[in-house]
């Protein structure tokens, strides 16, 4: 199938959806593949640290929100842009024994509402243009602070190997006074000209919010 970027971020929700038990495919970009589940068991990990409340931004397969209810949560909140997506998050959720919310829609719009009321965020949506490769998540990180209660944690599918980015970074610790780097080991992503290639992953697990003064 031809891939195209969607012409607005609304057209992406238009996108056909193609999945089988091993990947989903939206407008024919690979968005996730069963390579991916040593990772978002990673992730799942560090966001239910506390076991307490989780947000996660972007439901793909479920893997990692099987994997979060798994690990043990108390409760499970997904935002999801593409309404059939949406559809599977909320069937998925019918199934789970702790209360799930799926709000559907894009993070810009659905984060309005929302205060610190997540013990863990997790973000892992799809690019839907080429300058949002590789750093579709950080426009999000200043938004975590915020709906983050104390010792809460932030993570994400970073894009990131052991020659992590210094402007990363630095956005991170601007936002979090601690940020621990994890490397997930042992990935076997198939061959794609615009997916991930390395054999693992580095991903940060931050901390310890920077809020404005009065915030």
């Amino acid at each position: 199938m031809k891939r195209e970027y969607p012409e607005t971020p609304a057209a992406w929700r238009e996108f056909a959806v193609a999945q089988n038990e091993d990947e989903l495919r939206i407008g024919g970009w690979l968005v996730m593949h069963t390579w991916e589940r040593a990772l978002m068991a990673a992730l799942a990990e560090a966001v239910t640290r506390g076991s307490g409340d989780v947000l996660e931004v972007g439901f793909g397969m479920g893997i990692s929100a099987s994997a979060i209810v798994a690990r043990g949560c108390r409760s499970y909140t997904c935002i999801e842009a593409h309404p059939v997506v949406a559809a599977q998050a909320r069937a998925w959720g019918a199934q789970q024994t702790v209360p799930v919310t799926v709000l559907e829609g894009f993070w810009e719009e659905q984060v309005q509402g929302l205060g610190a009321q997540y013990d863990g965020v997790l973000f892992d949506t799809y690019p839907l243009t080429p300058a949002e490769r590789n750093r579709n998540h950080f426009p999000f990180i200043p938004v975590a602070t915020r709906l983050l209660r104390p010792g809460g944690v932030f993570t994400c599918y970073s894009d990131e190997t052991v020659d992590f980015r210094a402007e990363h970074l630095h956005l991170l610790l601007q936002h979090f006074r601690r940020v621990e780097l994890l490397r997930v080991e042992g990935l076997a992503p198939p061959p794609d000209p615009v997916g991930w290639s390395a054999d693992h992953m580095v991903i940060p697990i931050a901390s310890e919010p920077v809020r404005p003064a009065g915030g």
